[in-house]
């Protein structure tokens, strides 16, 4: 089965496009799979709406560990089932929490085993998160550069400060395809949507 695997900094709203995702796929009851760096599983079923008020909050590292999700879309005439993967938020700093250190570890661990890496950046950050180029993002970037299949979302769009800073994305990270999402509204699920399909 192929994998898709959501990165970025902590706070980017990654949990909350991956949820809401899913609900543009039409699912409402999701399966989610919790995996620590230890390597153990835990599932749990949830509503969607039981979903995202337990997994997405303000709060710096809501997620520590991986969590996937199988979902289906159509594809031409068939359905096909895909592992959508939320992960850790990664930052440049060394983290004082051992769980969270240890779920960045993960995180970064993970990104050679999957077949497409939705990188999600929040567009309301810029153009101050991207003053140097030894940032996280760029890392991401850099490395989504080199893998088969890989796509920048510029979350947030749905705010006016978000909107005037997308040029700023675009000039930053010139070689890569960007699509401008709200996470929290659904917006430019359809283009995310094609781009998921290419790759499963």
């Amino acid at each position: 089965m192929r994998e898709c695997m959501i990165i970025g900094r902590p706070n980017s709203g990654k949990t909350l496009f991956a949820l809401n995702f899913a609900g543009y796929l039409g699912i409402r009851n999701i399966d989610v799979t919790f995996r620590t760096y230890e390597g153990l599983l835990n599932c749990r079923h949830f509503s969607l709406d039981e979903a995202k008020r337990e997994l997405c909050g303000n709060s710096l590292h809501k997620t520590r560990s991986l969590q996937s999700m199988v979902l289906n879309m159509k594809v031409g005439k068939a359905t096909v089932n895909f592992k959508l993967t939320d992960t850790c938020g990664v930052s440049e700093q060394i983290h004082a929490d051992e769980k969270i250190r240890k779920g960045m570890a993960q995180t970064i661990g993970m990104l050679r085993s999957v077949d497409l890496i939705l990188h999600v950046v929040d567009l309301t950050l810029i153009p101050n998160d991207f003053s140097s180029q030894s940032s996280i993002d760029y890392e991401f970037y850099n490395y989504g550069m080199i893998c088969k299949a890989y796509i920048l979302l510029g979350n947030k769009y749905d705010l006016s400060s978000a909107k005037s800073n997308l040029p700023h994305l675009t000039a930053a990270f010139p070689k890569t395809s960007i699509v401008p999402i709200s996470a929290l509204y659904s917006q430019g699920f359809r283009e995310v949507k094609a781009c998921v399909a290419r790759n499963i």
